[in-house]
């Protein structure tokens, strides 16, 4: 936003006439105007832009201006303020001679609908809060306060708890405060927010504390426990999902009955078979009071028929002609196929939902759920953005038997995606991933499959994409009217993947519920780095590549989510590794009092070879770093020790690296531990222990038998204050690598 521009001149009355007539048309008015759906006027009270070029992706509400939003004196300034930002030249055109109207142009650029929305929006907070606090004068007093005032959250349990937003949302709504203000000059309404600058003539930047360039988005656990949930259904529920998809497509009439009295009989016949099969039991269902009814709508589908008053008809005579005849079960299915058993909260094993028929809460539902589900395992796992997502195309992962020098072999499989963040277009990649990964994409390739339409190309690619709106919607139905033509990953996602986790608890199939899970898809990427991060110089990676500054997912080194995250662009990092191992070394260096392992005396050698740089305790320029890095090339930190790698005497068979599966910390020649190191050694004994079978307790033994002082140095601590030695050490060495910003 442009500075503010004052000019002297009397008080400008209220505008006799309006800069635009309500009876005007926004179409005329905003360019690429003439491409939009409707006749949008200026007096309306909402405006939808659908249509317009630059958001071809977007419908329903998501193009519309809300300006009802508004208390009623504001509406009019705001809709001036939307169109003199769509188009700063009306300014001039509209109020010739003004001052502010001469210089609009060069204080605001022209922006997008979708930014225009946006800017809506921030007007319309800002404004409620000038509403709940009765601004009338805005005089000196009153702009004062609103700096405060803007940032103050609209929840009462937040503003009693003290939260308060950030300095970058107050000042976004603060700028359009300014903007409407720089309008009313030009307008004509001078009266509306006062006659004297605005925040005193304050810049905004000034008012609202600027942080540093680090992402501010932190990392949440949640993330987690949903990428967990997630995980369970396409390992125990999908296949189921996507079979039965299968068996009604193949199952369900290519033509449709040609009047209501043969969709009646062949209906009957049909229920008439499966009440033979299953001793007299037919599929129920329960009606909107509750009643069970006849599954009419299952059972038309199988007929070919989706048409909802067509199938009632038909079910209501069936079940008539049968009264008394059959029984009406709920857990019924004309599918003959099995639904997967699964160990119950109980401990017991039943199936993990009674029945998958093509209903609205059966089949329908869980086909949708799936979907989002493998969408944010991919997007949870590989970091990919929505923007990767949406152009992810079919039969995108391949799979190959890759012989390694010792002769051994094992599957590499590979998805090929696209990179697209500040790229004009999206630029082919590939990634490596693993087998829940592949059974992902060929899930949903069967699902496309028997869904039965042809995957849409895409307009950035010109190959045909994955994630299409028909993907997740029922076999034999249309998207829904206005729906936009892919899959994404908004806040609906979550509320979605609770219901399926309430209606799996409810039958204590899992232990936890849903319910209070909070998730922003902005938190993803961050908190699936920071699981990156917990990898052989993931620290560094994680410094330099999202500009983080804690460690809330270091209990990631043992748990499962190390195994799983692979980074989509993981090149260009050697500079990185570098400068990490230089960094390393200097911080390893100035603990040397506290350090232990038999790989002391190399460690020693190459401190000594690294002269002054290492005898300094201060924290080297990022030059200095990787100098030294480049002269240590052998030093490698893995989860339990630093490595001072050297063939003589390594025991772990490494072939010209360490091989940190089989290393013996603290024994090895290579080994030198700190005090972190040591924790986490004693952390992995502690878990062994834990898990009580025959194996874990051996393996705590050989653990104890390699290093037994480490036991006697930690015996004091719970396992929380070991956790915190690991944090702590995390936490610091980050922050270091940030250059102190914490």
């Amino acid at each position: 936003m442009a500075e503010i521009l004052a000019f002297p001149g009397p008080d400008a009355p209220v505008p006799t006439q309006p800069l635009f007539a309500t009876t005007e048309r926004v179409n005329d008015l905003i360019p690429g105007g003439e491409s939009l759906l409707h006749d949008v006027r200026v007096g309306e009270d909402t405006w939808d832009l659908a249509g317009h070029p630059d958001w071809r992706d977007k419908a329903g509400t998501a193009t519309r201006f809300p300006f009802a939003k508004l208390s009623a004196r504001w509406r009019d300034a705001a809709k001036e303020l939307a169109l003199l930002q769509m188009n700063p030249a009306l300014a001039s055109e509209r109020a010739p001679g003004n001052p502010m109207a001469d210089n609009w142009p060069q204080i605001q650029e022209p922006i997008k609908p979708v930014t225009a929305q946006g800017n809506l929006k921030a007007l319309t907070l800002a404004l409620q809060v000038t509403d709940t606090h009765q601004m009338v004068r805005f005089d000196a007093d009153e702009w004062e306060q609103l700096p405060f005032l803007l940032v103050q959250p609209a929840s009462v349990e937040d503003k009693q708890t003290g939260t308060t937003l950030s300095p970058l949302v107050g000042r976004g709504r603060a700028q359009q405060l300014v903007a409407l203000w720089q309008t009313t000059q030009i307008s004509g309404r001078s009266g509306l927010l006062g006659h004297g600058l605005p925040f005193g003539g304050r810049e905004i930047n000034e008012l609202f504390a600027r942080h540093g360039k680090r992402n501010r988005v932190r990392p949440h656990e949640n993330v987690g426990h949903l990428l967990g949930f997630a995980a369970w259904l396409i390992d125990h529920a999908a296949e189921d999902v996507v079979a039965h998809v299968e068996w009604w497509a193949a199952n369900t009439a290519a033509e449709a009955p040609v009047s209501q009295d043969e969709l009646r009989q062949r209906m009957l016949g049909h229920v008439l078979e499966i009440a033979h099969r299953t001793g007299g039991k037919v599929p129920g269902s329960r009606n909107i009071n509750g009643e069970l009814t006849l599954a009419h709508s299952a059972l038309a589908r199988l007929q070919g028929v989706y048409d909802a008053d067509e199938a009632f008809d038909a079910g209501r005579w069936v079940q008539a002609q049968l009264r008394g005849r059959v029984i009406l079960d709920e857990s019924c299915s004309p599918c003959p196929l099995p639904v997967a058993s699964v160990p119950t909260a109980s401990g017991g094993e039943e199936p993990w939902t009674v029945r998958l028929i093509a209903a609205g809460s059966e089949l329908d539902i869980w086909q949708r759920r799936i979907v989002y589900a493998c969408m944010y395992y991919l997007s949870a796992t590989l970091m990919l953005r929505d923007s990767q997502l949406a152009i992810l195309t079919p039969k995108c992962v391949t799979a190959e038997e890759v012989q390694r020098p010792d002769g051994t072999r094992y599957i590499k499989r590979t998805l090929s995606a696209h990179r697209t963040k500040n790229r004009h277009m999206p630029v082919p990649t590939t990634v490596a991933v693993n087998s829940r990964i592949e059974h992902v994409i060929a899930l949903m390739d069967r699902l496309q499959h028997a869904l039965g339409y042809e995957p849409a190309i895409h307009s950035l690619t010109g190959l045909r994409y994955l994630f299409d709106q028909r993907l997740a919607t029922p076999l034999g139905k249309k998207a829904r009217v206005g729906a936009r033509e892919g899959l994404y990953l908004d806040q609906w996602f979550v509320k979605l993947m609770k219901e399926a986790g309430a209606d799996l608890y409810n039958r204590r199939v899992i232990r936890h519920s849903l319910a209070d899970l909070k998730v922003n898809m902005r938190q993803v990427r961050i908190t699936a780095g920071q699981a990156y991060a917990v990898r052989e110089h993931g620290q560094a990676l994680a410094a330099a590549f999202g500009q983080w500054d804690t460690a809330a997912v270091t209990r990631g080194y043992i748990g499962d989510i190390y195994k799983i995250i692979t980074p989509l662009e993981p090149e260009e990092v050697q500079e990185v590794v570098q400068q990490d191992i230089g960094r390393r070394m200097r911080w390893v260096a100035a603990q040397r009092n506290s350090l232990t392992g038999n790989g002391l005396p190399r460690f020693d050698a190459a401190v000594a070879a690294g002269g002054a740089q290492l005898a300094n305790p201060a924290p080297l320029s990022p030059a200095r770093e990787k100098s030294l890095g480049k002269r240590n090339r052998n030093v490698s930190q893995g989860p339990l020790t630093l490595c001072m790698w050297q063939a003589e005497g390594a025991m772990c068979d490494g072939e010209g690296k360490p091989n940190f599966r089989l290393c013996f910390p603290g024994r090895c020649r290579n080994s030198v531990m700190t005090r972190a190191d040591r924790a986490r050694y004693e952390l992995m004994r502690r878990q062994q222990l834990a898990i009580g079978s025959e194996s874990s307790q051996r393996a705590a033994a050989k653990m104890d038998e390699g290093n037994p002082y480490i036991r006697e140095e930690f015996s004091t601590l719970s396992d929380e204050d070991v956790y915190g030695i690991v944090l702590e050490h995390v936490n610091a060495y980050i922050r270091e690598a940030l250059g102190g910003d914490a």
